[in-house]
């Protein structure tokens, strides 16, 4: 099977936080669950590492990623649509983020999900289940093989949204206990498949330490220089 080994020399990446086998695996991991077509949940200890790796994962992917932050002010309609005043004064409904990257399929990277309110989440339990969500404007976002076929048996499409094969949620969160947050209700929680992140070895935060500052074997580019991330296949990890 063939595995991603991600270049720890991208740019604004090249501290040495990505190099050696506690990432390689955890690239190894989120390569799996996308070639399983499953979303998954990055637990963390409080550090943006998670982050990092999520954006390092679609940038090495070369995957087009949305980034939704959440916050305890965030609401429904800041995950659907929200109704705007355009042009003439006009009311319409606008597509936020989640449903942008549900319909063109990007990867959408949730973080903050134990500040979410526990009405707020819920919204997006059937969107990750069955790839469906009924929107503000009366339309209904659909499941592409669901889609396909009505359009094959001639039905009338009108209204209905076709949710991308490719779309993908990377969602980011803490424990919660022991940290303090809301914990995941057990029906959205089942729907990801969850990868615990752990601290960094001392190692590796020292090397990256002495690269940044310039103390290291490989002097002061460490940030900003070097190739492209790229995914190799065709190896397996150590």
């Amino acid at each position: 099977q063939p595995w991603v080994r991600a270049s720890v020399h991208t740019p604004g990446y090249g501290v040495g936080l990505f190099r050696g086998p506690h990432m390689h695996r955890a690239m190894w991991w989120l390569h799996q669950k996308e070639e399983l077509r499953q979303d998954v949940f990055i637990v963390h200890g409080g550090s943006p590492l998670a982050r990092w790796l999520a954006f390092f994962y679609a940038r090495c992917s070369r995957v087009p990623c949305v980034y939704v932050s959440l916050t305890r002010d965030t609401s429904e309609s800041d995950l659907k649509q929200r109704r705007e005043i355009v042009g003439r004064g006009e009311s319409v409904f606008i597509n936020q983020s989640v449903v942008e990257a549900a319909i063109h399929g990007y990867l959408l990277i949730l973080e903050g999900v134990e500040r979410a309110e526990r009405n707020v989440l819920p919204v997006l339990n059937n969107l990750l289940e069955n790839r469906e969500m009924a929107l503000e404007d009366g339309r209904f976002l659909m499941a592409p093989k669901r889609y396909d076929e009505l359009m094959r048996g001639g039905s009338d499409m009108q209204g209905y949204l076709r949710v991308s094969e490719r779309f993908r949620v990377i969602a980011i969160g803490i424990p919660c206990p022991p940290f303090l947050g809301n914990p995941l209700d057990p029906p959205l929680r089942s729907r990801f498949q969850a990868l615990l992140l752990p601290p960094l070895p001392e190692s590796v935060l020292l090397r990256s330490a002495r690269q940044l500052i310039g103390l290291g074997q490989e002097g002061p580019t460490a940030i900003g220089g070097g190739k492209e991330g790229t995914l190799e296949r065709g190896s397996t990890p150590s």
